[in-house]
């Protein structure tokens, strides 16, 4: 790992208010409650579905509501007080444990299909989908309201930070989870022409052909920092969300604080007023946009200008917050109509639970799997080193200390092979 280019800072304000939400300290309100579903309720996972929720929720609680986050870990159990709405953000979350008159909204910003399939999709009361190409979709198989509501950005938060130099030509905050993407060849290739800087989570495991400054994970209250201080921020959509038009939060967020982003998904950017946004389809059309703009910095600065204004005056969180406001007042009046939820719904909200519990009990077992492997290559290593350092001594040495010596060291270099023996079972 090379050394940062930059001191990251955290909005600690920031930081304060979203764990309030998170804890749950913001959880009544004079319109109602609201529970946002979610992955975790731990911000220090890094997982992104909760900082889009509590980005939302901070401004529907400005508006008067109470929201608090109701993560996968209580999804078995029944919430009391009895929330008034439910916005589901992960697909495999099953209602049957809400209470009946709950009202249940799907927010589908990613994995559209799954959502599409599931059999028990007339159990939500209204949908909102990230782009209007996924809202066309779920036309077919919903009765109820449907809106678009793509993700938006705190500009609270993410702001251009006050005296920031960009001194990054090129960076990206895509992590690493295990499966090589489209993103790692590409920008292994820009990288050779251009310098690349690379935080994300587990950098230590990313092995690339190219000189690309890996760095590790910034948290989510110190992203400003990194893009403040950036040129170009390269995002990377996943086909699902690819194939419908969701577009990432990294877009909003890195224009927010006035880098200029490049994706590779084109598709849902014109309805957003981004259609500006440069889009790339493999490694040699990014590394020509990337050099393109680094040679026009007076024309990158002038988009960058421009695709600022735009987020700014329409995709704020603030908006989205009034965006959703009728939905969640039609959704409610939905639900108080709504027949009791089947017991056969209950017991599926039960057995998703259970299927969970095992999920994350096996991706354990891979986590200490894969760490003992690389202990082991790590002993193995030393083992290694040991033993070519000792028939060194033994071969320059032997004449010099004697044969009784000579059968020592021979003995150590058995014990060592035996230790190498155990590490390779």
């Amino acid at each position: 790992m090379s050394e940062p280019p930059i001191a990251i800072t955290m909005n600690a304000t920031q930081q304060s208010l979203y764990q309030e939400i998170a804890r749950g300290d913001h959880a009544d309100g004079e319109k109602g409650r609201i529970i946002l579903c979610v992955s975790t309720d731990d911000l220090s996972e890094g997982k992104g579905d909760p900082y889009v929720g509590l980005g939302l929720a901070k401004y529907l609680i400005r508006k008067g509501w109470g929201v608090s986050l109701w993560p996968v870990s209580h999804w078995h159990e029944t919430p009391t007080p009895a929330p008034d709405v439910a916005i589901v953000m992960i697909e495999s979350f099953v209602p049957g444990m809400l209470p009946d008159h709950t009202a249940t909204i799907a927010w589908v910003r990613n994995w559209a299909d799954k959502w599409h399939a599931l059999p028990y999709l007339d159990e939500f009361d209204a949908i909102w989908c990230s782009s209007e190409e996924s809202a066309e979709l779920f036309t077919s198989r919903f009765d109820g309201e449907i809106t678009v509501v793509p993700i938006g950005v705190d500009p609270e938060l993410f702001e251009i930070e006050v005296g920031a130099e960009r001194v990054i030509p090129v960076t990206t905050t895509v992590n690493f989870w295990g499966a090589l993407r489209n993103i790692h060849s590409v920008v292994a290739e820009v990288a050779k022409t251009t310098k690349v800087t690379w935080y994300g989570a587990n950098r230590e495991h990313l092995t690339l052909d190219s000189p690309v400054a890996l760095q590790d994970r910034v948290d989510f209250f110190a992203l400003p920092s990194v893009y403040s201080a950036s040129v170009l921020v390269i995002d990377d959509m996943i086909d699902s969300a690819r194939k419908y038009g969701n577009q990432n939060s990294r877009l909003f967020e890195a224009i927010a604080c006035g880098a200029v982003p490049i994706t590779n998904g084109a598709l849902g950017l014109e309805a957003l007023g981004l259609a500006d946004v440069p889009t790339y389809g493999d490694a040699l059309s990014l590394t020509s946009i990337v050099h393109g703009l680094l040679s026009d910095p007076n024309g990158t600065a002038a988009l960058a200008s421009r695709l600022h204004q735009v987020v700014h005056s329409r995709h704020s969180w603030a908006a989205r917050a009034e965006l959703v406001s009728p939905s969640l007042n039609t959704a409610m009046a939905s639900a108080a109509s709504r027949p009791p939820r089947s017991e056969l719904l209950r017991w599926a909200a039960e057995e998703r639970h259970k299927l969970q519990q095992a999920e994350a009990l096996r991706d354990g077992h891979l986590i200490t799997v894969r760490r003992l492997e690389r202990e082991s290559e790590f002993a193995r290593a030393i083992h290694d080193s040991v033993v070519a350092e000792l028939e060194r001594f033994r071969d320059s040495k032997l004449a010099e200390i004697g044969l009784g010596w000579s059968e020592r060291l021979e003995r150590w270099r058995v014990r060592l092979e035996r230790s190498r023996l155990r590490l390779n079972r």
